[in-house]
């Protein structure tokens, strides 16, 4: 057990835990916000949050998709409980607080991925292009908003949150401390490619081919 011995360090792993939960919490929030503006193609009603459209009309007509949204809200809700086991550990001094720091940062690093992922393909990985007309050309439409940028911001502070804390409470075993945040991450990583090559598929199944972007394929005419 590498619970931190002085006051000082004990300080800093409960503040750095409380800010774990609530970046988790902001990960969370900023999912339902708006990802990517369509404004510029004629399409804001469709504008999509993490879910994919947020508008209720136009949610009914496309269905529930596989999106990105799923995922970040799962690794926010890992961000938060990782923030607990710390609370937990330092509080109670039961275990060690350094394995929650490393699930904080681990998780961070899958929402980072994705977050980072959008703004490449903003209307391919947020939307079924099938569904809305749109060819698979026209992934790269639209531009990401607020929303998608407080999603990156949190989940990059949450990593650095995660390797501080690490860094500051599993010294009395740096060795496993550093292997398990060194597993965190490329699990985190792996998750987040993982999630972002499934939701890429899913939403551009039903998509033409052209280079023209929206409508059909020539060769389709």
């Amino acid at each position: 057990m590498s619970t931190p011995r002085t006051g000082g360090a004990q300080t800093s792993a409960v503040a750095a835990a409380l800010a774990s939960v609530v970046l988790g919490l902001v990960v969370v929030a900023a999912t339902f916000m708006e990802w990517v503006d369509l404004g510029s193609v004629g399409l804001a009603p469709l504008n999509p949050n993490g879910f994919g459209v947020h508008n209720g009309h136009y949610a009914q007509t496309l269905g529930t998709q596989l999106t990105l949204g799923w995922f970040t809200t799962a690794l926010g809700l890992l961000i938060i409980i990782g923030g607990l086991l710390v609370l937990f550990a330092v509080v109670r001094r039961v275990g060690a607080p350094h394995p929650g720091f490393a699930l904080v940062a681990g998780a961070g690093v899958g929402v980072v991925v994705m977050a980072g992922a959008v703004p490449v393909r903003p209307l391919g990985l947020t939307l079924p292009l099938g569904q809305i007309g749109a060819t698979s050309a026209a992934a790269d439409v639209g531009e990401p908003t607020a929303g998608l940028f407080l999603l990156l911001a949190a989940a990059l502070t949450s990593v650095v949150l995660g390797l501080v804390g690490v860094s500051l409470t599993g010294r009395e075993s740096a060795g496993a401390a550093r292997r398990l945040l060194a597993i965190a991450i490329v699990v985190g990583a792996l998750i987040g490619v993982i999630a972002v090559a499934l939701v890429w598929w899913w939403l551009g199944r039903d998509a033409a081919l052209s280079i023209h972007g929206f409508g059909s394929a020539p060769g389709d005419r």
